[in-house]
């Protein structure tokens, strides 16, 4: 049995639905996350639900049908670490004692209101976080305007992984 909490990120619902499996293709997929979504095996973020729900799609109806408790992005838990994670954007450098963010960098990552919170809940929570965004390869060569989830996440010690990585742990088929 699994015992690992897959926190999912806005793009690992959007991306199947434009690119991998839309409703009418792959039911199959989506039943399976609907599945462990209401069992509580995969966890939706607060902000993440909202991102999709501003949709005008399948994929938002979809969503606002499934039945669990979502994770709040403004618990105390969350909150305290998200000021650690902007701490750590405001002050990372390099070995070479380079800053790794610039401002820019910094002020999208600001706003708590954005799913970007995602590492500061997964971290309270013990979660892995499942994205499809990749590491900068290129972090600490030079200064960059947007941090990334997965390099954030590793720097708070938070498991990361994919979304085809998660349906292999928890067991997905199209059989």
């Amino acid at each position: 049995m699994n015992e690992t909490i897959f926190l999912i990120d806005t793009n690992s619902f959007i991306t199947p639905y434009h690119n991998y499996y839309p409703f009418d293709i792959a039911p199959t997929f989506w039943d399976f996350l609907k599945v462990h979504i209401e069992n509580g095996n995969i966890a939706v973020m607060s902000k993440v639900y909202d991102e999709v729900a501003k949709g005008n799609d399948e994929l938002k109806e979809w969503l606002l049908s499934l039945s669990f408790a979502q994770v709040s992005h403004s618990t105390s838990d969350v909150t305290n670490i998200y000021r650690q994670v902007m701490d750590h954007i405001q002050n990372a450098v390099s070995l070479e004692g380079k800053s790794l963010y610039n401002e820019r960098a910094l002020y999208k990552w600001a706003d708590i209101n954005c799913a970007d919170a995602i590492v500061a809940a997964a971290k309270a929570k013990g979660y892995t976080i499942i994205s499809f965004e990749q590491p900068d390869n290129a972090l600490g060569s030079s200064i960059s305007g947007k941090p990334r989830i997965p390099d954030v996440a590793k720097a708070f010690g938070v498991p990361y992984s994919t979304l085809f990585s998660m349906m292999r742990t928890l067991g997905f088929s199209f059989k």
